[in-house]
């Protein structure tokens, strides 16, 4: 049995908090790591993006400004097979939003991740939702989609990706906006497939740490494979 520690996290504006972020990611230490709102700067954000993954002793696997701001990292062992990414579109001036997704290998095991950041939007939030269900079905084994879906359980987007298999194993023992005071529970990260879910939510870390390191707090699982 293999333990897969995967961790989905809204970082605020390509991390602009610095070190209490930094904290956090290298105390939890996850396996795969799903950002939102990752560097997105024209010209700069691959850089910015290598800064991240060095302080936090993560390969890039997809993701940046071409997904519209989110990221897949994975931690040293975790192969990665294939990629995919893409931006969904948004009326002009608002935040860039979008999907990406890798092929992972672990212990031998297939797994599948997508990360998301869905509109502000309620209508615009289903559609989106819909292209991240297109690019879900083509990745093999379990398969995580997760981030920050801007909507609490009972919304729509969420009810559409458990109609579509995805299981939410989350609580509202664990929520994550804002994460001073944590009064909603907009991040998820939702698993279909074979994969035991033996842990969810609080990823372990100091509340006041949490709170230092961005505007939303992470949501961790632990899955056998």
């Amino acid at each position: 049995m293999t333990l897969l520690r995967v961790m989905t996290y809204n970082i605020l504006l390509g991390g602009r908090r610095g070190d209490p972020l930094h904290q956090v990611v290298r105390a939890v230490r996850p396996d795969v790591l799903l950002v939102n709102e990752a560097p997105k700067t024209p010209l700069v954000w691959r850089r910015a993006t290598r800064k991240l993954t060095r302080r936090w002793e993560m390969r890039y696997a997809a993701g940046g400004r071409p997904a519209g701001s989110n990221l897949v990292l994975v931690a040293p062992g975790v192969g990665v097979k294939s990629t995919a990414q893409l931006v969904l579109p948004q009326p002009a001036f608002q935040p860039r939003r979008g999907v990406a997704a890798a092929q992972l290998r672990v212990g031998g095991r297939l797994v599948g991740v997508v990360s998301c950041h869905l509109s502000l939007d309620r209508d615009r939030r289903l559609e989106e939702v819909r292209r991240v269900l297109a690019v879900a079905h083509d990745l093999r084994g379990p398969v995580v989609v997760a981030g920050d879906l801007n909507e609490p359980p009972d919304g729509p987007a969420w009810a559409l990706l458990r109609k579509a298999g995805f299981a939410d194993h989350g609580s509202a023992a664990w929520r994550t906006f804002p994460s001073d005071e944590p009064r909603r529970r907009i991040d998820a990260l939702l698993v279909r497939g074979s994969a035991a879910v033996v842990r969810h939510g609080d990823p372990g870390v100091d509340p006041a740490l949490l709170a230092a390191a961005s505007d939303h707090r992470p949501v961790l699982a632990e899955l056998e494979l």
